[in-house]
């Protein structure tokens, strides 16, 4: 006999709480509610945009990576990487955005990155303060 599951509490973000209904009792938008990556791909005319929310570090920037390399083989004009809705980061998930520009470098408008102030911006700096000026170029 197993013990029921004890609620969440509510100071626990839904990424934090396990999904423990039977997958079979799951209705067809939770796989998306429940990314632990919190990646999210949309079309906007010839442009692709890859948000990141919450978290990038290693595990989601390797989705990122995944998602941007399937965008553009799907054969976008542009590549946006939305950033705005991301909370924090570590430099390992942060060297994605870098891996994102080589793999949208033969796109016709190229890659674009959509930040305000804050962690988005805050990344995106990170990511690319240990390049020099030879590899800014490529």
């Amino acid at each position: 006999m197993t013990a029921a599951a004890t609620p969440p509490s509510s100071s626990r973000s839904p990424a934090e709480v396990p999904d423990e209904r039977d997958p079979d009792d799951r209705g067809p938008g939770d796989q998306e509610e429940q990314d632990p990556t919190s990646i999210r791909v949309a079309t906007e005319g010839t442009t692709v945009v890859i948000a990141v929310e919450h978290c990038l570090d290693m595990p989601t920037g390797e989705a990122l990576l995944s998602a941007a390399a399937a965008a553009v083989a799907a054969g976008p004009t542009r590549l946006d990487i939305d950033l705005r809705a991301l909370e924090n980061f570590t430099l390992e998930g942060a060297d994605a955005l870098v891996g994102c520009r080589a793999l949208s470098a033969k796109l016709a408008e190229g890659l674009h990155y959509r930040t305000g102030r804050g962690p988005g911006r805050d990344a995106l700096l990170a990511a690319y303060s240990d390049l020099d000026g030879a590899e800014m170029a490529d």
